[in-house]
């Protein structure tokens, strides 16, 4: 199976996010992959109050819906890292950080809504409090299809561990961390932490970011890596926009499960 990462800088621009999208998926395919990862953020990236007022339910966000057809054109999976959506019952107050798993033929088979939320006080100037405008999810989603089960998980999910050990012991052989590290963090923490999920699940992580200046002084650190399920990093983005491609076997995280009796 070939992955395809797009490593993007989204803006507080949703048209040109979704033009830099649908390219994506459209030279993902042309380069032979089966599934095109975005990062987290991917359809528009703003102030709070900016992501509020360009959010949308989900049945009619344009993102969505220009992905959903870009999917089914291209006949590739698709993976919205995540795309900010209405929570249900918050009368529009509150958004969902939503990843979404598109299959080939543009239907919705996963959704998984962000259960930690990214409050932290970096330093003294650089501060951020998601709970502010989001409300956490609370399921644990596992999509299965022909590319093999998949976990999905986003960003700041990467700090707490007995998710991944729930995904890997319901039997995943990938999970999924698309992202928008801090730089400030991400240059001490980024690869580090996706190695560990990798090696104490025994999975693929896919983990596609976002990187650069997006808005005033807000960056990310970029880096979008593929690693296996022994902890290697098999292909990495370093800080510019690019997709990275990567031929990767589900069978060897059986293998290397089957050595630490994970089966």
């Amino acid at each position: 199976m070939r992955v395809a990462l797009s490593q993007m800088t989204s803006v507080p621009d949703l048209n040109l996010n979704i033009k830099f999208i649908e390219d994506s998926i459209k030279d993902a395919k042309n380069n032979g992959a089966d599934l095109v990862l975005f990062p987290e953020n991917c359809g528009f990236m703003g102030r709070g109050a900016d992501m509020l007022a360009n959010a949308s339910e989900e049945d009619s966000h344009p993102t969505l819906i220009a992905s959903r057809k870009a999917a089914k054109k291209y006949n590739i999976f698709v993976l919205l890292g995540s795309i900010a959506v209405f929570s249900s019952g918050s009368k529009r107050s509150k958004l969902a950080n939503r990843s979404l798993f598109i299959d080939k033929k543009g239907n919705i088979c996963g959704r998984y809504d962000k259960i930690n939320m990214f409050d932290a006080n970096i330093s003294s100037k650089e501060s951020y409090n998601e709970s502010n405008r989001y409300n956490a999810g609370s399921d644990i989603v596992v999509v299965e299809n022909e590319l093999g089960k998949i976990g999905l998980t986003i960003c700041f999910d990467i700090r707490f561990p007995e998710l991944y050990r729930e995904l890997s012991n319901l039997g995943c052989n990938i999970i999924t961390i698309p992202s928008a590290f801090t730089v400030n963090t991400g240059k001490f923490h980024w690869e580090i932490l996706l190695r560990a999920r990798a090696i104490e699940t025994s999975c693929w992580v896919l983990a596609p970011a976002q990187t650069g200046n997006h808005y005033n002084k807000r960056e990310t650190w970029g880096h979008s890596m593929v690693i296996d399920p022994w902890g290697n990093i098999i292909v990495e983005a370093k800080q510019k926009q690019k997709i990275i491609y990567a031929d990767i076997d589900i069978n060897k995280s059986k293998e290397i499960k089957n050595i630490w009796g994970r089966i």
